[in-house]
């Protein structure tokens, strides 16, 4: 259950412990923020079914392999998180919450298997009312449904906010979300030397010099600013 500028809420998964279920958690700690379902929510994505595939960013281009993210070209966005099974398709059947927040329910299928038909989403609409009304009393029973909300919320946009520029922090933003320097052209509609002229000044000014390190900076500010 996705809510703005506070951590999801694991409400369930189907895997054995191991990998795959740290995975889940780590991704409920700390790679949520880069996900791209959490981003389309984040603008305003409508109640539905959804491939994975069609709300990454175009354009990725994965950087070396890190500690905490691992940028793998056989996945839909470009990088899993430590443990999560390759090779998986996705789709991703969200419905409103009150109060603003969302419910995911992710399904995923082995893309060397054949991954999802063509047709998938469309066969499992006419169950989205039904997901979408025990999605609601599912979390309207939840000890945290009326928990006190988080004062101040976490954003993508507050990561470095007070070393970079307004224009290199929109870099960083979308590096970080998976785009190439090409994509950041086209999604800013400025000229490819300026995104790298910006990539490079935010990098220097973050003491880093690789993608790696700026997922790594960006997990461990991340981190701290969850701290009580």
């Amino acid at each position: 259950m996705n809510r703005k500028g506070q951590q999801p809420v694991l409400l369930g998964d189907t895997y054995a412990a191991g990998p795959a279920k740290e995975a889940v958690q780590l991704y409920a700690r700390s790679t949520y923020l880069l996900n791209p379902v959490y981003n389309a929510f984040l603008n305003g994505l409508p109640q539905g079914i959804y491939a994975m595939a069609d709300l990454a960013p175009d354009n990725w281009r994965p950087a070396q392999d890190g500690p905490r993210v691992l940028p793998d070209q056989s996945e839909e966005i470009g990088y899993r998180t430590p443990g999560w099974p390759s090779g998986l398709q996705e789709l991703s059947l969200v419905v409103d919450l009150p109060d603003g927040a969302m419910g995911e329910i992710s399904f995923a299928h082995p893309a060397q298997k054949g991954g999802f038909s063509k047709d998938a989403a469309s066969r499992l609409e006419p169950f989205l009312a039904l997901y979408a009304l025990a999605f609601r009393k599912l979390w309207s029973d939840h000890p945290l449904h009326n928990a006190p909300r988080q004062i101040t919320p976490l954003r993508l946009a507050d990561f470095a906010q007070d070393a970079l520029t307004a224009r290199e922090s929109e870099v960083v933003q979308l590096i970080l979300q998976g785009h190439s320097s090409l994509s950041i052209s086209l999604t800013l509609g400025i000229a490819l030397p300026t995104v790298k002229s910006h990539r490079k000044n935010a990098y220097t000014k973050l003491g880093i010099s690789t993608q790696q390190q700026l997922f790594s900076a960006f997990l461990t500010w991340q981190a701290g600013a969850n701290l009580p």
